[in-house]
């Protein structure tokens, strides 16, 4: 696990609006961050990992360099840990990714904001900087077990 309550708590400590981060108990916390890890650890970033049974997506290999977790994806984490407490009476699992809205007839209803990459829109502001864009095919892109 690339966070924790400690790390995100210094994180929220300077950000605007996190009450529900603060008003949250501890195994909340941890329940949030882990579930905003799995969802994040899902999305293709760039590079490749460096072992093939490697199980987190970092630290990567990316033009020669090795590339150990960002803070911008720390950041993402936390945000997603965030948007998952206050959202937490909302979601619907049974809702496919990336589906916004369905209609039956004259209802309808609207489901969350995935911003284009299946994460909330604070998540995403940190985290598509570090992901794959179209098709970029490089040898070393073959090297991941997909």
């Amino acid at each position: 696990m690339y966070s924790d309550t400690d790390k995100a708590d210094e994180y929220f400590s300077s950000r605007l609006n996190s009450d529900t981060w603060f008003e949250a108990d501890n195994s909340d916390k941890i329940a949030a961050l882990t579930m905003a890890e799995n969802i994040i650890n899902r999305l293709p970033f760039i590079g490749s990992k460096l072992c093939c049974s490697q199980t987190e997506p970092f630290p990567r290999s990316y033009k020669g360099q090795v590339i150990n977790i960002p803070d911008d994806i720390k950041k993402g984490i936390y945000e997603e840990a965030l948007y998952l407490l206050i959202n937490s009476q909302n979601l619907d699992t049974t809702v496919p990714d990336g589906v916004q809205s369905m209609s039956l007839g004259s209802a309808s209803v609207s489901f969350k904001d995935y911003s284009g990459v299946g994460i909330s829109k604070n998540s995403s502001n940190y985290i598509s900087g570090w992901l794959k864009q179209g098709f970029d095919i490089e040898p070393e892109k073959y090297r991941e077990g997909y």
